[in-house]
């Protein structure tokens, strides 16, 4: 805790500037090494700003740097095993995340240890104290309204595809299945939403960064906690936001302890402001104020088109999951058998790029799609193999029936195909349950 910040005045000179303790001196040292090593000049290992849109050959040397840093470290010091480098897959805990953050965390050490000796005679650091708070209100308020702003428009938690509906339980990763359940209720997903989009904003008016911060804390614990509970890689960048936050309400924790503990009166906030001119300190405002629209519309802008994008389907004709009745491949009908490791049981045609296939022993099988709607032709592809594909015509002239005619993989293949009832909920419960204020009985199947 940093008990003298409780008392600092707006403006204070250098005879009555409050004298910090060594512990908070020190504190304070280490927490300033450790967060600009860790927001660094471009968001380098699990900072989640992976796409380094803004590039400088500085960001690029401390990139590269790292680089050779990091695996050297889990190699010849930690003497661990596995891949060492940074891959921009998605994943924010990958190993090399984790031993960076080790770096930076020992890196952060010795700064400190070499700041305290070089300045040992400064009394404490108030003013610096202000802009470290500015700029971790802004590493957390962009986050918070991306994340946020993804959730109001169903961007991060789209939809599930209709794969999904036929798609075994037991085959899902706890990460899909977490993505199942959030996008299928619209509502909860907007919830989350909201909280984080209201933190964000919140966070970037000084007044009410107390209040900001609790609300980041409570929220970003609940996304903690599903990225523990579900495998979501994001838990190094989901702990660093929590523990920012926290060291922002650390001040405060005396006067909420007096209001909320032991029913105590408790006196205003004061704290340095980040000039000593109040013309500057308003600039610094509109400054905090303009990031915060400028992350709005940013977000906003992006998060619909994405929306727009998972939401683009094939055309009402094709879309659909299709059972497959007949299934007959080199001139030789297939019955329906669970040994049969050629048949198909299900056809899903969903987003424009992607068919799925669901063999007879439940497994799916995803390819490359290219379907051209006017002409009634289907083709696919396997990404791994672009020799393996499947060229096809289509027979769609009965309503919710389909025929593909042609050639797999340089094989005759014809199929015929039942579109599937998605409204009924002997067959898709998950879709057709809805919510029920009254429920007579415990519905759990």
């Amino acid at each position: 805790m940093i008990p003298q910040l409780q008392r600092e005045a707006p403006v204070a000179s250098t005879a009555s500037a409050p004298q910090w303790s060594l512990a908070t001196r020190i504190g304070f040292r280490f927490v300033f090494s450790y967060f600009i090593l860790y927001l660094g000049p471009g968001a380098v290992g699990a900072l989640g700003l992976r796409d380094r849109i803004i590039t400088t050959p500085y960001r690029e040397l401390w990139v590269a740097i790292w680089h050779r840093v990091v695996p050297w470290v889990g190699e010849s010091i930690l003497r661990l095993k596995g891949d060492f480098r940074e891959i921009p897959n998605g994943s924010g805990d990958q190993l090399y995340d984790y031993i960076l953050v080790l770096c930076i965390l020992v890196l952060a050490i010795v700064v400190t240890v070499v700041w305290s000796w070089l300045d040992r005679r400064r009394s404490n650091y108030e003013r610096l104290y202000a802009w470290l708070r500015l700029l971790m209100r802004l590493s957390i308020a962009a986050p918070m309204i991306g994340y946020g702003v993804n959730k109001l428009f169903q961007a991060q938690f789209p939809e599930p595809q209709l794969v999904r509906l036929i798609d075994p339980l037991g085959q899902t990763s706890p990460m899909g299945l977490l993505w199942t359940f959030m996008g299928l209720s619209r509502a909860y997903s907007f919830f989350g939403g909201f909280g984080e989009t209201l933190a964000g904003v919140l966070i970037l008016v000084p007044q009410l960064t107390t209040l900001a911060s609790l609300i980041t804390i409570g929220v970003m614990s609940n996304v903690l906690m599903l990225n523990l509970c579900y495998d979501v890689p994001r838990k190094i960048y989901s702990i660093h936001i929590i523990l920012i936050a926290s060291f922002l309400l650390l001040p405060d924790l005396r006067r909420l302890a007096n209001i909320f503990v032991f029913n105590r009166p408790t006196e205003p906030a004061r704290r340095a402001p980040l000039f000593t001119s109040k013309e500057w300190n308003s600039y610094a405002l509109i400054f905090q104020i303009g990031f915060g629209v400028l992350a709005i519309a940013l977000a906003s802008y992006q998060a619909r088109l994405d929306e727009i994008q998972a939401a683009t389907h094939v055309g009402p004709a094709f879309r659909g999951i299709w059972y497959v009745d007949d299934f007959v491949l080199d001139n030789v009908p297939h019955p329906p058998l669970l040994t049969d490791k050629e048949r198909w049981q299900h056809l899903v045609l969903d987003t424009p790029e992607v068919i799925n296939l669901q063999m007879m022993d439940n497994t799916l099988q995803q390819y490359a799609l290219r379907l051209d709607e006017q002409r009634d032709t289907l083709r696919f592809a396997d990404w791994g193999s672009p020799r393996w594909k499947g060229d096809f015509t289509i027979d769609s002239s009965q309503p919710d029936r389909m025929t593909l005619t042609g050639q797999l993989d340089d094989r005759p293949l014809v199929v015929h195909l039942r579109r599937m009832d998605l409204s009924d909920p002997n067959k898709f419960l998950l879709i057709n349950r809805g919510f029920h204020w009254v429920n007579p009985f415990t519905y759990r199947r």
